[in-house]
């Protein structure tokens, strides 16, 4: 089966490619074609345990696969805790930034400390520039372990996909079976 999900805005390539392989059966293959890297990025990830492969051709992605019984992109994580961040600042101003430090400085020392970091809007800039207040503590919250991940879409609202230097790139179906999952959901 092949399906074309070029020109498709996030999560549209990772929902199109699940409804196709589930209409495959066991050692069946799939093709997607794409023609962004962010959405090749999300697929490839979503797919991982399927073991896809990728080729290349000019500005388009070839993403093949074989599907078999194992699952994709499953939820296990049951009693972790994951941080949700939808800003690069707790509230308004200097102030809100300096709390936002604080908070991700003080994760550091926790017991029990987010499994996960999941950035959307204004908060994946934290990823992207070295300056920002924020950027040291969570690199190091990266180094301790931590899963850092960026909305795709708002890095490419930015035009900060290229700069990422936490973390990885996320789409909305991943964001959102997280955050739907049996972890722990807390924002700041």
């Amino acid at each position: 089966m092949k399906i074309d999900c070029r020109n498709l805005d996030c999560p549209a390539p990772v929902v199109e490619t699940k409804k196709a392989l589930e209409k495959l059966e066991n050692g069946e293959e799939l093709e997607i074609i794409l023609n962004s890297s962010v959405a090749k990025d999300n697929v490839l990830k979503f797919l991982k345990a399927l073991n896809p492969t990728c080729e290349e051709r000019g500005e388009e992605f070839y993403i093949r696969v074989q599907k078999s019984a194992c699952k994709v992109n499953s939820n296990e994580e049951i009693n972790a805790n994951i941080l949700f961040l939808k800003s690069d600042k707790v509230g308004e101003g200097e102030l809100g930034e300096n709390l936002l430090l604080g908070f991700l400085s003080t994760l550091k020392s926790l017991e029990n400390r987010p499994s996960k970091i999941i950035c959307v809007n204004d908060s994946v800039l934290i990823n992207t520039d070295k300056n920002h207040k924020a950027h040291e503590a969570m690199l190091e919250l990266e180094k301790l372990g931590v899963e850092i991940i960026s909305c795709g879409a708002c890095l490419e609202f930015f035009g900060k996909t290229k700069e990422l230097k936490i973390g990885s790139i996320g789409n909305a179906y991943g964001i959102l079976n997280e955050l739907f999952g049996k972890a722990k959901i807390i924002t700041l």
